[in-house]
């Protein structure tokens, strides 16, 4: 993979990354443009899984004003923001056919208009794209131009799993825990049977699952050298449920620690959980709260709100929540 960057890094030949989620492929995007001949220019990366069908030829191109509902000024689009530099298309698999056959004549072409638009804009920008889906077998699908894939299908380059390069996982880990101390968080090391568990562990999320594992390591535990036993709680929920529970889970925060260290646990793969994450646990604290504050005093809410230090009404608001 070095050897390839290497090369590529005085062309501005187009580039396709291919690789599983949480490889680091837009991280060799950035190094592709930061060390190239077009570092001076800006790097626009675009998520096209994240945008709207029907808004992404608008989102790359630009738009006049009045060029459909909404359109109530001009916008500049991804090309002309990325003008002079790299335009980083990740995802590119999930662009839709009638934004492909644009995208097409952009590579072909070397040139746009913007929807709505007359006036043809000369596109000076680097393509770098990447995609963690096979396009050979889209294209076969009728799902992805054929012509469309050779034009990006320039230069391949495969970012390899975690898995088949496991002898980087004990490098990645010491960075990411340095990291974790760069952003204030306890320093930590990882001993040596730690490393081993690290090693035979599968890494569904790649290294993004192993940077997210080490901040954890670095927020939720009190020791600072990590064990394969912590690691293993981590890394397996199934392992946690037969783990006893720590002393310091008798109190009500050391509850809430433990569930919050397997939570995350059981979204490793995923990256992190959903979103609201604050609201569900305050909802999940807040709801026995108050039942158990309502059943001991009878279902006298002038009672339950004086023991729980709230204002009646407030509590009859609460109630009515659930």
């Amino acid at each position: 993979v070095y050897r390839v960057m290497a090369r590529l890094m005085s062309t501005d030949l187009t580039v396709l990354i291919q690789g599983e989620s949480g490889t680091g492929k837009e991280l060799v995007a950035r190094a592709l443009h930061d060390y190239g001949k077009r570092k001076r220019g800006p790097f626009v990366a675009v998520n096209m899984a994240a945008i709207p069908r029907e808004l992404i030829e608008s989102d790359l191109f630009g738009h006049e004003k009045g060029a459909f509902t909404g359109a109530s000024a001009r916008s500049i689009g991804r090309f002309e923001q990325a003008e002079g530099g790299t335009l980083f298309l990740d995802e590119i698999g999930d662009m839709p056919l009638e934004a492909q056959t644009r995208l097409l004549r952009v590579l072909q072409q070397g040139e746009y208009t913007v929807v709505g638009g007359r006036h043809v804009i000369k596109a000076n920008v680097r393509i770098i794209a990447a995609t963690n889906k096979d396009l050979r077998q889209l294209v076969a699908q009728g799902l992805f131009r054929e012509d469309l894939y050779y034009r990006l299908n320039v230069v391949p380059l495969r970012i390899p799993p975690l898995r088949e390069r496991i002898e980087d996982v004990p490098d990645l880990i010491r960075h990411f825990l340095n990291l974790a101390a760069a952003q204030g968080l306890p320093r930590k090391v990882v001993d040596a049977d730690g490393l081993d568990r690290l090693r035979r562990h599968n890494w569904p999320g790649n290294v993004r699952e192993l940077e997210n594992l080490a901040q954890r390591l670095a927020a939720l535990y009190a020791e600072d050298t990590i064990n394969s036993r912590i690691i293993s709680l981590e890394l397996d929920p199934a392992a946690r449920r037969d783990e006893p529970p720590p002393p310091e889970s008798q109190t009500l925060s050391g509850a809430v620690e433990v569930y919050l260290q397997r939570h995350f646990g059981e979204h490793a793969a995923a990256g992190l959980p959903p979103d609201g994450l604050y609201d569900r646990i305050l909802e999940q604290v807040e709801r026995p709260l108050l039942v158990a504050a309502l059943v001991a005093t009878k279902g006298n809410q002038i009672k339950a709100a004086k023991l729980l230090g709230l204002n009646r009404n407030t509590l009859r608001c609460h109630q009515k929540l659930f």
